[in-house]
This record gives structure tokens, sequence and C-alpha cells, in this order.
């Protein structure tokens, strides 16, 4: 029986290396065939937003967002309470391919799997 795994995206995309990581850590275990199923979460849904990291010689995260669906991670699952609190509105978040579902609960959501991996 395989085990359920949960990847926590808790971090905003710049300023340091772990949203970068915690993405190729999903993309390498899909890559392997334990797709796990992602949470953004506190300022981890910021990664969901348009960026322009250009203006600050980052990388662009986006790219592995919209890989995401190609390794089979088709539904990203969003707290709802760090959008309210962040005032972002998920009607302006877009990630091709993706089903972006909204989490209410999340404690119970992340009790719902056999392993989380948290970035």
């Amino acid at each position: 029986m395989a085990k359920s795994i949960l990847a926590l995206c808790r971090h905003a995309p710049y300023g340091n290396a772990l949203a970068r990581e915690g993405l190729e850590a999903v993309l390498a275990c899909a890559a392997m065939d334990q797709v796990p199923e992602v949470l953004f979460i506190n300022d981890g849904v910021f990664q969901l937003l348009e960026q322009k990291p250009d203006r600050i010689n980052e990388k662009n995260l986006r790219r592995n967002l919209q890989a995401l669906p190609m390794f089979g991670v088709e539904t990203l699952y969003l707290c709802e309470r760090s959008l309210v609190s962040r005032r972002i509105d998920p009607a302006e978040l877009d990630i091709p391919g993706a089903e972006l579902k909204l989490v209410q609960d999340t404690g119970q959501f992340i009790a719902g799997f056999n392993q989380v991996l948290s970035f």
C-alpha cells in the first residue's frame, strides 16, 4: 500500500531557497512515481502570484509551478485563511493545467496524510 505524501509550501518565493527547493522536491517525488499532494500555506501562497523576479536578480519559480501538472500534480491546495490574511483574491491565481482548491481546515487536511514534507 502506497503512503500518501503531502508537501507543505510555507515560504515566500524569494529571499531564501526554501520555496525553490520545495517545488524541486515535489517534482523529484513525482518523477519517481510518488506523486505528492501540495498545500500552499502561510507565506507560501505568495508563490502562486504573478512574479517579476528579474527585478531582484532571481530566477522565476513560475516554470517549476507550471511543470507540476506535467508530473501528475494536477491539484494544488491553498489555505483559505492564509489567502484572506494576506488579502489575496483566489481569482488572482492561475497555474495553467492545475486545479486550485481552497482548504478551510488545514489541520484536518494535513492529518489525512502518512508523510508530510515541509518547505
